[in-house]
């Protein structure tokens, strides 16, 4: 008997172990990859993130040595750009398309606008043999690309033609622009060409208000300085002076972004302060980041920053702020190892942001909405200072 119980226990707990459970009406979850839970910027991923309107792709001649980029200038509805692979060119922000070309020599200086006009130095593609004192070419292109002007630059500036370094080119007068590279710069004539040595430190930021205007400036030491009446100094010192700010019913500030950090972490501040003299100011919300790379401020005062965020050279953004100091946006530029400088510029209706030395993407407008605290929106036929 106690035989017999034994083979039908087996038995039954043999079937047991044959037969299949019944399907589990929940199904398992699948695992994820280990990383899919981060995102690409985990330090971003709180701020309002935004898609380009555009990406421009210039071509660019592989065999040539980028020595150097500049740019993007707003004239009217294009934006100016340049590279030593390419020359010149102006890229249509409304459209996201390349309006012209123009060509040049192995070396460019940035793009910038004059009466409507596009205006491009740098190296002659063909140089002249019969003219003295050569510093480089200059054009003068119309907005449908006819050139207006295409002039040897030339004079007695020696110092100016041995130097390197960090370009920059402003208006300077009605018929002129100074164009500085290093700790040297000339003032260069649209008309004749002739270029004589310029001081080097740049224009100052002028603001006018009450029939006051005060000249601002950038000093050595970081601090701001204006130039009254009344005279006043900043008590301490910012790592970059960005432009001024334009609020209904309020006097212009001064607006000024600072690097520094919050409990260990690196980040960028942008903060106003009153153009007048006076203790009033406000404070944006700040960004992660260790340089600010270039910046961009409307005529009202929407700022674009371009931002590094860490050493490791890949990780590059852009942060917008509207006048009212609200952040509007971040946009993470491509992950790439990037030696180029990023260049940003604002238009009546978009940011424009030329990388990577070939590209020009097109970013939506910075001005915050109508019911936000002194919103305001530039008008489109004022220029960028």
């Amino acid at each position: 008997m106690r035989k017999l119980l034994l083979v039908a226990l087996i038995a039954c707990n043999s079937r047991k172990r044959h037969e299949r459970p019944p399907p589990d009406p929940t199904p398992a979850p699948v695992p994820a990859p280990a990383d899919a839970a981060a995102p690409a910027w985990p330090e971003l991923a709180n701020q309002p993130h935004v898609e380009p309107n555009f990406v421009v792709a210039i071509p660019t001649k592989s065999d040539q040595p980028r020595f150097e980029v500049g740019g993007p200038a707003i004239v009217g509805d294009l934006a100016l750009v340049a590279s030593s692979q390419f020359g010149f060119a102006a890229v249509d922000w409304r459209r996201g398309q390349i309006a012209w070309v123009k060509p040049s020599g192995p070396h460019v200086a940035p793009p910038v606008g004059v009466d409507g006009n596009a205006v491009f130095l740098g190296a002659c593609a063909n140089p002249p043999d019969d003219v003295p004192d050569l510093l480089g070419c200059l054009r003068v292109v119309t907005p449908d690309g006819r050139d207006q002007a295409n002039l040897a630059i030339r004079g007695n500036a020696r110092p100016f033609a041995d130097a390197v370094g960090t370009q920059d080119v402003w208006r300077d007068g009605d018929h002129a622009v100074r164009w500085r590279r290093g700790e040297q710069a000339i003032r260069v004539d649209l008309l004749s060409g002739v270029a004589v040595p310029a001081p080097s430190e740049p224009p100052p930021l002028v603001i006018a208000y009450k029939g006051k205007t005060w000249k601002v400036r950038h000093d050595a030491d970081g601090t701001i300085v204006a130039k009254g009446p009344p005279d006043w100094r900043s008590q301490r010192a910012y790592t970059e002076l960005l432009g001024a700010v334009y609020l209904p019913e309020q006097a212009p500030m001064v607006r000024v972004a600072n690097r520094g950090a919050f409990h260990g972490a690196p980040e960028i501040q942008l903060m106003d302060m009153d153009a007048t003299g006076s203790m009033h100011g406000q404070v944006a919300f700040p960004v992660p980041g260790i340089a600010v790379m270039s910046h961009a401020i409307s005529s009202v005062g929407d700022a674009a920053l371009a931002i590094r965020l860490d050493s490791s050279l890949r990780r590059d953004f852009v942060v917008g702020y509207a006048a009212s100091a609200l952040l509007m946006w971040v946009w993470p530029l491509p992950m790439l190892t990037r030696a180029d400088p990023v260049g940003v510029a604002i238009a009546p209706e978009a940011v424009v942001v030329f990388h990577d030395g070939d590209t020009v993407t097109i970013l939506p407008e910075l001005s915050a909405p109508p019911t936000a605290p002194g919103a305001v929106k530039a008008p489109s036929q004022n220029p960028t200072p």
